[in-house]
């Protein structure tokens, strides 16, 4: 039985492979998330992509083969970036857009971080952008000001303008989200010359795939990463 680890800031997917029984699929806090969850003594391969330095350690104390760019190579060129601090996860869903989308095409994760992964229609890495996530955002409002406190995510935007505090730091940081991804993807149909396809995937996504500024944006599903990890070892 092959395994594979998504491993984010803050849930990790843990999905098993075998030719003999229906695959099957967890999910855990990435704070709690241990080896002893694994069954390791039914494994004959794992694959990981890890954004959390602190777990490096124990991927390499069970074998784990982390997603490289030499690895993801033979699906996508990464020869005109710099790759050497990319992300495993970025390079995880650039494999699976050659593989789920009509290219040129952009993945765009929404979690603690919203990532941008472009690959243009020679397969070729082209880069992204990296943005705070929402949650992100509103941590960073109430832990660098005295009085501002931390405001629960929401389906969707207040009215504008705020018309009290929470409203207020809301209508800013998740607009201000929408915007950004929003103005990314307009420079970006500049650069290509033509509008990309574009998935969203992560956790966060429902509220972006319904901002009518991302109008035509695809939902890539719960595990949009988790499948380019394994198309990386396929």
């Amino acid at each position: 039985m092959r395994c594979f680890l998504n491993i984010g800031n803050t849930h990790t997917q843990i999905l098993y492979i075998a030719p003999d029984r229906l695959n099957f699929l967890d999910t855990v806090s990435t704070a709690d998330f241990s080896p002893e969850m694994i069954h390791m003594d039914e494994l004959s391969f794992i694959g990981a992509a890890c954004v959390v330095e602190r777990l490096f350690p124990v991927l390499r104390d069970i074998n784990a083969h982390l997603v490289t760019t030499e690895a993801a190579s033979k699906f996508v060129d990464f020869s005109l970036v710099d790759a050497s601090t990319l992300g495993q996860d970025r390079i995880a869903n650039a494999v699976y857009l050659t593989q789920k989308a009509t290219l040129p095409a952009v993945s765009l994760d929404f979690g603690t971080c919203i990532t941008a992964e472009v690959v243009d229609a020679q397969k070729r890495f082209l880069g992204g952008a990296i943005f705070p996530g929402r949650t992100l955002t509103r941590r960073a409002l109430n832990l660098y000001t005295s009085k501002l406190p931390f405001v629960e995510l929401a389906d969707k935007l207040p009215p504008s303008p705020g018309a009290n505090t929470a409203d207020a730091i809301r209508m800013g940081t998740d607009a201000a989200a929408i915007d950004a991804v929003a103005g990314f993807l307009a420079r970006l149909e500049k650069l290509l010359g033509r509008r990309p396809a574009v998935y969203a995937c992560g956790g966060d996504r429902a509220f972006f795939l319904r901002a009518p500024e991302l109008a035509g944006m695809k939902d890539g599903g719960d595990n949009f990463t988790l499948r380019g990890i394994e198309r990386t070892f396929r």
